[in-house]
Parts: structure tokens; C-alpha cells; sequence
């Protein structure tokens, strides 16, 4: 028999020239979001590129003016420079790995007739057979090299009149202005005059004045300046040659001035990718902007056999054939869909079952491993008290036959369990925390705060304490929160300052609020969630004992009383707590 077509059939057909034509415009529309997604990726790595050498340029040049930076301060702490002296403070500077780096010298400024009286001066310092040769064409007064130390074998003359280059003049009297290191325009250095044109290259000097510090008469008076000199292309190299690699040509300029002076390229092999554009940032120095201009290269950008879009094309085109058989399929095989659709639902809940057994097997384990903790915790203590009780009388009765190394060995075994028993405390307050049945009832919160204050903490302590409300609550729980917190700020306070503690509270909407602040060391903010996890202690308390377990006392057993509790920063320095606790019982 010929089978007949039907309104099923044209249904059929419809549908699959539906799927078709929304298959093929969302193939389409999907090739030019690839396309243009593309786009914004190879720019972003661009711009993130950039911005990842220019911070390497930023982070190099920091770098050379700390390290002059400290030159000064060290020649500024002699009583009377000499040239050994010199030669034995720079002398490190050679290994220090700063690229470019051409040497350090030491400059002192003298009129026409101070000439005689400095070069009898600085002879008479060690610096055997200086001859100061005054330029008349320079900027008064001269600025002569009097001390110098080469790192790349070639010396600048003693006795050179620095006076004749402008760039330098305005770097000396810039720094001695302002007092701090300073940066030089880019200019040929003195030292590369005498070199071939092919050898010489753009560079500058970082200059930084030299006050005496030392207790001499002359302390705090102005006595020179100290120079490095670097070139520009070895100090790019070194920038940007792992970060730019064959990726990106680097090119370094000076917009000093007002106007655009090219300093050094770092030009890899690979060839500029001019669709991405060029990429300009500046990096701000004392005295001097330099551009740093970063063009992509085509290995920024590596190109497949198939252009993306055209493989998107292609997968389009296939999930399209792939759709219309499924189609088909689904229309002459609706039932069949519908059971793998059961049998998959059917494998997805149990999935979910196995789960959540999981899960509460886990919870189980939480509950046990807690119970352990206060087990082993309680029957610790007795051991732990003995231990203590017998150093004790051995350090009474044997107090005057030990001899130091055996006191010293007593006193450590003394501290070491005295540690042990503070973190078997907070392991069954932990453990207490976590399962002790909260009797509630009203707790007068000044009362309890006056009674911890009257115990006593660590050290001495100001504990001020503004009214507070009453809230229920268990009291021995909520005395081992307020414990904790005044105890932790108490213990975690400098040791040159005071401890003090401010506690306020009032009405929080329906509930209660109460918050306690310090002057301590305070808490890192990516810290302040995770140091109510048990064991976590913040950054800078490992000079400060303690067990990481005193705040996740405190959430837990303020989670339990169904408040919360989080951390900010104190205005005044240190940690402010904010406490919340639910209503009253009527």
C-alpha cells in the first residue's frame, strides 16, 4: 500500500524547516559573536600586556632609586668621606644586579675661586692626583667628579666638569631641592662620548643630594650629590624582556619638557600585528614622564589552520544536522524520548539520594569528631594539671641547687604546658560551644562585663563600658563570648601600648546590638570571614600566643543564641566586633 500523506506529515516537515532556519540563524549569529568575541580577547591580552611591562619599567626604576636612596644616606653618615670609604660603601652596588648600570659617582659643587681650596681638599681625602678642570662654557657653579666607581670598565675622569650638560645640572638641583632622588633627562653620558656612534646610546643619571647626618659639626648641611649612571637600552632589556618576550616591540621615551625624546627599543624577531594597534602609558618619575609605547606582535595572536569564525561555521552547520535528526527522531519516536527521559530522571534522584546520604554521613562525622575533641580535651586536663603542679614544686624546692640550664629547661617544659593546657581549654570550649544545652534565661549584660573586668585579664587594661542591654541567653556561654573578645584584645595589643577596650550597645531593630573595640593589631579584611573558622589565626598574630580556635567560640556560641557577629576596622585602629542577639521572650 502507498502510505498517504497527512496533516502529521506536513507538521513533520514544518517543524524540520523550523529547526532548520533556527539552527543556521543562530549558527550565523553565533560566527559573529565568536568573531567579535575574539576580537575583545586578543585586545584585552594587548592591554593587559601593556600594562604588566609598564609596571615592570615602573618596578625596575623604584627599584634603582631605593638603592640610591640608601647610598645617600649611607655616605651622608660618614664624619669625613674618604675615597676608601667611598670605594668600600659602593663597592656592593656591583653585585646588586641593576642592569644598565654604568657606575656611581660623587659630585660637589665649587665656584671659580673655591676651585684650589676643593681639589687640595679632596686630594688630601685619597683621591691622589685629582685635577679639577673648570669649564667656562658650563653653568655656574662647576660640578666636578671628585669620587667615581665603574661597573662596566669604563671610568669617568676625576675632575670633569659636570656643569656643561644641562640635563645633569637640572637633575643636582632638583634633588637637592626637594631632597629625594631624582631623575635625569635622557642625554649621552659623559663616559660614552669617546665611544663609537654605533657603541653609544641614549641614557641618564638618578642623582640624590647628600646631607651629613652624622654627629659632626657640619650635621644636616648640604655636602653633594651622588650620581648612577644608567643606559637606557641595557635597562629596558632587563624591564621587559621576560614580559614582552617575542610577544610585543617595546619602545621607551622621555616627555620631559614638552617634547618626545626616544630612550630605547626592545625589538624581538616576530613582526608588529598592525590590526591590534599600538598601546601608550605613561610611568610618572620625580622630574621626568616616560611613554612607553607597546605594539602587539603576530605571535600575540597565533593563527590556526581555520579562521575561528570558519571553524564556528562548521560546528554550526554539523549541531545544525544534528538537530534535525533529533528532531526526526523525536517525532517518530516520542515515546522512546519519553522513557529515556524517565530512566534518566529516575538515575538523576537517585544521584540526589546517594547525596544526601552523603551529606549526612558527613554531618555525622562533623558531630563525632567535635564530641572527640571535648573528650580528649577533658581527659587532658587532669594530666595536664599534674604535669604543671609538679614542675611547680620542682621549681620551688629546687629552685637553689639547679643550675641555669637546668632552670631554663624547667621554665620551657613549664611554658610548653601551660600552651598545651590553654589549647585544651579552647578545644573543650569548642566542643562545649558546639552541643552544650543553652539554658536560657535574662542576662544582665553590664553585670557580667563588670565581673570579667574585676577578674582581670593578661596585663593591665582599660575596659570601658557604656550601658548595655539584658538579653537571654545562657550566662555561662555568653561570659565565655565577652571572655574571649576583651581577653583577645587584651592580649593581641602591642606590647609598648596599653591595652583598651570600649564596649556600647543599644536596640537593633527588634533585637539587641553590642559592640566591643580595640586598639589591637587588627584583622586583614580578606581575613575577617575566615578567622571565625576554627584553627585560623589572622596575619600578624604569630608573635602572640594563641590557638585559632577564641573567635569560632564566639560565632558558634553566638549563632546558637540565633544572633551573628562580624568584623570591621576600628577608625581609631584595631578591631570593632558587632554583635546582634534576638528579642526577649515576652
Amino acid at each position: 500500500m502507498r502510505r498517504r500523506s497527512g496533516p502529521g506529515a506536513r507538521r513533520s516537515l514544518i517543524t524540520l524547516l523550523a529547526v532548520f532556519l533556527i539552527s543556521i540563524t543562530a549558527t550565523v549569529a553565533v560566527v559573529g559573536a565568536l568573531r567579535r568575541g575574539a576580537d575583545r580577547l586578543v585586545a584585552q591580552r594587548a592591554d593587559q600586556q601593556a600594562e604588566v611591562i609598564t609596571d615592570a619599567i615602573t618596578g625596575q626604576a623604584r627599584r634603582y632609586h631605593e638603592h640610591l636612596a640608601q647610598l645617600a644616606a649611607s655616605l651622608g653618615a660618614q664624619a669625613q668621606l674618604e675615597a676608601s670609604e667611598f670605594a668600600a660603601i659602593t663597592a656592593p652596588l656591583a653585585g646588586a644586579v641593576l642592569p644598565g648600570v654604568t657606575g656611581v659617582a660623587y659630585v660637589v659643587a665649587a665656584e671659580d675661586a673655591e676651585v684650589d681650596r676643593v681639589q687640595a681638599y679632596w686630594r688630601d681625602r685619597g683621591v691622589t692626583g685629582l685635577d679639577l678642570r673648570p669649564r667656562a662654557d658650563g653653568t655656574p657653579p662647576h660640578l666636578f667628579f671628585v669620587l667615581s666607581q665603574a661597573f662596566d670598565g669604563i671610568r669617568t675622569p676625576a675632575g670633569a666638569d659636570l656643569s656643561v650638560v644641562p640635563e645633569a645640572v637640572e637633575a643636582l638641583r632638583t634633588a637637592r631641592e626637594k631632597r629625594r632622588v631624582i631623575t635625569s633627562r635622557p642625554y649621552r653620558l659623559l663616559k660614552d662620548l669617546n665611544r663609537t656612534a654605533t657603541d653609544q646610546e641614549p641614557g641618564f643619571v638618578l642623582a640624590a643630594a647628600v646631607y651629613a647626618t652624622s654627629p659632626a659639626a657640619d650635621s644636616g648641611s648640604f655636602r653633594g650629590w651622588v650620581l648612577l649612571g644608567v643606559r637606557s637600552g641595557a635597562f629596558l632589556r632587563q624591564a621587559v624582556s621576560a614580559e614582552a618576550g617575542n610577544l610585543a616591540t617595546v619602545e621607551l621615551s622621555s616627555l620631559a619638557a614638552g617634547a618626545r625624546t626616544p630612550m630605547a627599543v626592545w625589538r624581538p624577531a616576530g613582526r608588529i600585528d598592525t590590526t591590534l594597534g599600538i598601546r601608550e602609558r605613561t610611568v610618572e618619575i620625580p622630574l621626568s614622564t616616560w611613554q612607553v609605547t607597546v605594539a602587539p606582535t603576530t605571535g600575540l595572536t597565533p593563527r590556526g589552520k581555520l579562521p575561528p569564525d570558519v571553524v564556528a561555521g562548521l560546528l554550526g552547520t554539523l549541531i545544525t544536522l544534528l538537530l534535525m535528526a533529533l528532531t526526526a527522531a523525536l517525532v517518530t519516536s516520542r515515546e522512546r524520548a519519553l522513557r529515556r527521559v524517565a530512566n534518566a530522571t529516575a538515575v538523576l534522584h537517585a544521584d540526589i539520594r546517594r547525596r544526601e546520604e552523603v551529606e549526612a554521613q558527613l554531618r555525622r562525622r562533623t558531630a563525632e569528631l567535635k564530641g572527640f575533641a571535648g573528650i580528649v580535651a577533658h581527659d587532658l586536663r587532669g594530666p595536664l594539671a599534674r604535669i604543671t603542679g609538679y614542675l611547680g614544686f620542682l621549681q620551688d624546692d629546687l629552685d637553689d641547687t639547679l643550675e641555669d640550664q637546668q632552670r631554663d629547661y624547667l621554665n620551657r617544659a613549664g611554658t610548653a604546658a601551660q600552651r598545651m593546657s590553654t589549647l585544651v581549654d579552647d578545644l573543650l570550649g569548642f566542643a562545649v560551644a558546639d552541643h552544650q544545652r543553652i539554658a536560657r534565661r535574662p542576662v544582665d549584660l553590664n553585670r557580667l562585663v563588670a565581673e570579667l573586668v574585676a577578674e582581670g585579664f593578661s596585663r593591665p587594661a582599660t575596659v570601658q563600658a557604656d550601658p548595655l542591654p539584658t538579653v537571654d541567653g545562657d550566662e555561662s556561654l555568653l561570659r565565655q563570648v565577652f571572655a574571649n573578645l576583651i581577653g583577645n584584645a587584651v592580649k593581641y595589643t602591642d606590647a609598648s601600648r596599653e591595652p583598651w577596650v570600649h564596649l556600647s550597645g543599644g536596640p537593633d531593630g527588634d533585637g539587641w546590638r553590642v559592640d566591643v573595640e580595640d586598639h589591637g593589631i587588627g584583622i586583614p579584611d580578606r581575613q575577617k570571614e575566615a578567622v571565625f573558622t576554627a584553627f585560623t589565626r589572622a596575619d600578624g598574630s604569630e608573635d602572640y600566643p594563641g590557638t585559632g580556635l577564641g573567635l569560632a567560640i564566639v560565632h558558634r556560641i553566638v549563632e546558637r543564641h540565633g544572633g551573628t557577629v562580624r568584623i570591621t576596622d576600628n577608625p581609631g585602629g584595631g578591631s570593632r566586633f558587632h554583635l546582634t542577639f534576638p528579642p526577649r521572650s515576652p
